[in-house]
Parts: C-alpha cells; sequence; structure tokens
C-alpha cells in the first residue's frame, strides 16, 4: 500500500548515488590539514586546499552527504530572503557588500565546479539549472516594505535584484524582488562528485569516525575522535554547529528545525525558486527526478527542542501545497537543522582570539549552498596565507571582541532560565512502567532526570536527560523520534546517539527494568 504522505527521507538522499571512495576505515594519516565534517562546506575546503598543494583529510562522524546538504531546499543563490536590509541595519552596508560579494563568489565557484564535473574525467551531472531566477514576495502590503528595502539595499551594493510585483507561484503577491541568473541542482550528486575529485587528486577520507575535541599548540594541532588522534598543523571545523565551546560561539548562535514535503507538481501550475517573507516561511523549487516533476516546499521552522508535535509541521506544509499548488501526491517528508547568528553573517575563519590553527565555518540561516563554499574559499585563503576582502565580515573571532547587544542578552536570557527551569523544578517524577507504545518523557528516576522513550513494539529506551554539551535537559521530538536540546540544538536519538552537535558525546544509557 503506498504511503499517502510519502518516504521518511529527503528526495536528495532517496536518489544520491554513493560515490566510489575506495577505504575510508579510521586509521592514521600525515596532512597538513585536517576538516571535520563531510557537507558542501567541508568537502569544498578540502578540495580547494588540495589543489593548493596541501595534503588534507575530512573526517566524518556518519558517511559523506548524511548531514544537512543534503536535507534542504537546495537554491544555488544569492538571494537570501530579507538578509541585506538585516545586515546593513545592524553593520552597514560595507557589510552587507561584502556579505554579497562572498556569495557571489560562491555562486561562481559552484557553477566553475559542476561544468569540470559533467565535462571531466568523472562525468558527474549533479542536475545544475543555470539562469533561473530567484523571487523573495511579500503576499500582503504590510510586507511589501521589507521587499522594497532589500530591493533597494541588493541594488545598490550591485546585486542582479530587480522589484516586482509577480512570482512564480499561482497566486497574487504585493510586492516581490527578483535575482537573476541564480541555480538549483543535486546536492548529493554534486557532493558526491566533489568528493570523489578530492580522492582522486590525492585527499583522504575517514567515515564512521566522530572528532570530540581539539588541542592546539603554536605548532600543531590534535584532534581526539571515537577511535584515536590525528595530529595536523591545522584543522577546520566543518560541522555546521561547531562541537568547539572556546569562541563563544553557541551564545550568539541559535539552532532551528525546518521541515520539508515533496509532491507531484500538476502539470500547467507555474512554480519556480520563491520564498515569502512573512511568517511561516515557506520556501519552494522544482526537480524532475524518475521522469516527475516535483514541487518541493521547505519551511514550518521553530528553535530546536521547543516543539514536541513536531508531525503538525509537515501536515500544514502538505496543507499550504495543496491549497496553494494543488499537490494531493506526496512522495516525501524530512526535516533539516539550521543556525544563525544573531547579526545574519556567518562565523568563518579562526575560532577564538589567538588561535591560528583551528577554523571553523557556521551560522548559515538555511544558505548553505552558497555560503558554505564561500566558506571554504575563505578558509583556503586564510590557510594559504592569501588576501581576502570579506574575511573582516565574517570573521568568527567577533563572537568574543564584539560587545553583546540587546538580541545576545534576549537569546542568553533564555537559556540560562531553560537551565535553570531544569535544575529548580525538573521533570516529574514517574515510573516508564507508564508509558504507552510510541509515547516518551522525562522522568526523575532515583534522583537522576531520565529519558525514556517506549516505542511502537513496546521496548524500553532509557537515557540520560542531561545534554552533554552544556547540561540543558532534552526534550521529545515526536515526528522525528530523537530527544532534542532547547538550549543550542543537539539532538539524539532514542538510544542516546549523538544525531547533531554541537554535543559530540551520546546520552548515557540507563536501565529501568
Amino acid at each position: 500500500m503506498t504511503n499517502p504522505v510519502g518516504q521518511h527521507t529527503s528526495p536528495w538522499i532517496d536518489t544520491l548515488v554513493t560515490p566510489d571512495l575506495g577505504a575510508t576505515q579510521a586509521r592514521e594519516v600525515e596532512v597538513d590539514v585536517v576538516v571535520v565534517g563531510a557537507g558542501i562546506t567541508g568537502v569544498t575546503t578540502a578540495l580547494l586546499l588540495r589543489r593548493s598543494g596541501r595534503r588534507v583529510a575530512v573526517v566524518e562522524a556518519r558517511r559523506v552527504g548524511a548531514g544537512v546538504t543534503t536535507h534542504s531546499t537546495v537554491k544555488v543563490t544569492v538571494g537570501h530572503g530579507l538578509r541585506y536590509s538585516k545586515i546593513a541595519d545592524q553593520r552597514g552596508l560595507d557589510a552587507a557588500a561584502a556579505y554579497a560579494q562572498a556569495n557571489v563568489a560562491g555562486l561562481q565557484q559552484i557553477f566553475d565546479l559542476a561544468q569540470e564535473l559533467q565535462v571531466g574525467r568523472l562525468q558527474i551531472d549533479c542536475m545544475l539549472e543555470q539562469g533561473l531566477p530567484h523571487v523573495i514576495y511579500a503576499e500582503s502590503d504590510d510586507e511589501a516594505e521589507q521587499v522594497r528595502r532589500e530591493a533597494e539595499i541588493a541594488a545598490r551594493i550591485g546585486l542582479p535584484a530587480a522589484l516586482t510585483q509577480t512570482a512564480p507561484v499561482p497566486f497574487d503577491v504585493s510586492a516581490a524582488v527578483r535575482f537573476d541568473g541564480q541555480a538549483q541542482f543535486h546536492p548529493g550528486r554534486y557532493l558526491a562528485g566533489l568528493i570523489q575529485a578530492f580522492v582522486a587528486e590525492g585527499g583522504a577520507v575517514i567515515e564512521g569516525v566522530r572528532a570530540r575535541g581539539v588541542d592546539e599548540d603554536r605548532d600543531m594541532c590534535k584532534v581526539t575522535t571515537s577511535t584515536g588522534t590525528l595530529s595536523a598543523p591545522h584543522v577546520v571545523v566543518a560541522t555546521h554547529y561547531p562541537f568547539l565551546n572556546r569562541g563563544g560561539h553557541f551564545a550568539s548562535m541559535k539552532a532551528h528545525r525546518s521541515y520539508g514535503i515533496a509532491g507531484i507538481l500538476p502539470q500547467g501550475v507555474a512554480a519556480g525558486m520563491t520564498i515569502n517573507v512573512g511568517s511561516p516561511t515557506h520556501s519552494t523549487r522544482t526537480v524532475t527526478l524518475g521522469g516527475e516533476e516535483l514541487l518541493i516546499v521547505v519551511g514550518e521552522s521553530h528553535e530546536v527542542g521547543h516543539v514536541t508535535d513536531t508531525a503538525q509541521r509537515w501536515a500544514n506544509l502538505r496543507r499550504w501545497a495543496r491549497d496553494r499548488f494543488g499537490v494531493d501526491d506526496f512522495r516525501y517528508y524530512w526535516s533539516a537543522q539550521e543556525t544563525s547568528t544573531l547579526d545574519h553573517v556567518p562565523f568563518v575563519g579562526f575560532i577564538a582570539p589567538g588561535s591560528e590553527r583551528v577554523l571553523i565555518a557556521t551560522g548559515f540561516d538555511g544558505w548553505g549552498m552558497t555560503n558554505g563554499t564561500a566558506s571554504a574559499i575563505l578558509i583556503r585563503d586564510l590557510i594559504v596565507g592569501q588576501p581576502n576582502s570579506w574575511a573582516a565580515t565574517f570573521d568568527a573571532r567577533r563572537a568574543l571582541r564584539r560587545l553583546p547587544g540587546r538580541d545576545f542578552v534576549s537569546h542568553n536570557l533564555q537559556v540560562g532560565t531553560t537551565w535553570l527551569r531544569d535544575r529548580l523544578a525538573g521533570p516529574p517524577r514517574g515510573s516508564a512502567a507508564q508509558l504507552q507504545p510510541g509515547t516518551a518523557a522525562v522522568l526523575k528516576v532515583g534522583g537522576e532526570d531520565v529519558a525514556a522513550y517506549r516505542d511502537d513494539q513496546g521496548a524500553l529506551h532509557a537515557v540520560a536527560a542531561v545534554c552533554t554539551h552544556l547540561g540543558c535537559n532534552v526534550e521529545w521530538n515526536d515526528g522525528e523520534k530523537s530527544w532534542d536540546c532547547p538550549c543550542h540544538g543537539s539532538r539524539f536519538s532514542p538510544d542516546g546517539e549523538v544525531l547533531h552537535g554541537p554535543a559530540s558525546s551520546d546520552l548515557a544509557a540507563r536501565e529501568l527494568g
């Protein structure tokens, strides 16, 4: 019987061709740079550094392509919602221009690499479609002024942006800004091509090994992993949310979950790369897979760990796609993690003041294709000692150097309140025996907070409820069957395995009888 809501996976994962990488088991390697994380940022960084003459190893906790890169809408665009006006408001027009320059460079780098993959020795078609518009639209007159200002700022800093009153959607909009010359592709196939090119050019890939810490001295870095230690003069942490706390970035970032669906687009219905400026957000694009044209919709985001009934988010997206586009045959549903900085510019570069060997890239806020690629360019430049005009704007050390503002205080007050609530009130006392199949709860058992889940077959899964990152209690995510941390976005399986950082250690198992 066909599942009416589709498969619980992303279309990119379902149609991913596993790259041929040879041996990827844990081993000792002698390299100049260890890159932690094998998403678009880490793999692009590794390839660019290898082409700059550096010996590079990529270390991935799971497998290449299993993370955030293959769980997003996937648009190759410099049109990022209302990003330019927000940056201009907080950091000035020069910062907005630097952000634009970086993403234009990221866009062009993707075009160049995708073309190389297709016509070169590897002959990999990542389904790149160039020359498309990306349209950011307002549905109400109240939102129209925001769009008009975004169009004005984008045009002032030299982007291909134009104000319009139309969008590739089958309903009226109040105002829109159109970015021409943008693109879309298949992220899994692109990533597979990049990592195969990296290996073919002498790079090393180690899968199934989780990095747990990095020690840095004047001459060398040591990366502690789940299987041993790796050494290199430089380390790049490209794990989406950095698992190292030394730069204070966790205090200036937020983690969000967003939700995606894909269904058959009815013939003759207008659809393209779009995103609205209202709430909830609906980001759209199309893709043809297996001879069927699918509409992809991603949105309904919320802060990680702050919503339990996440299945309702998928239901909301399906209703929107049905009402607005006539979609009633759904093939996929999935979710993704996003991180954002409080000033809307990613943290990229050396991790903290005084650090000269450990670099990070994080805080792309859902725009990881061009931002991740631009970050790779910047990190390459920093390691090889090459000037880069965006380095100061993206500098990751600003998390500790800049004075905290109102958003910083508000965000960390919320985190502190959550931590204190867990300590003072704590979870209710109760018995795991009371849990019905398919339900979960955080319980006080023998003086300890325990996260307990009884699966649909009646088996009990119990783990320590305190997040291994900075000690907040986890909350249950019913749609994904995971334990999520409401403070900094770590996620764990019912058996405590880390699914998403910044936590790098699992939740310990507990026996409840």
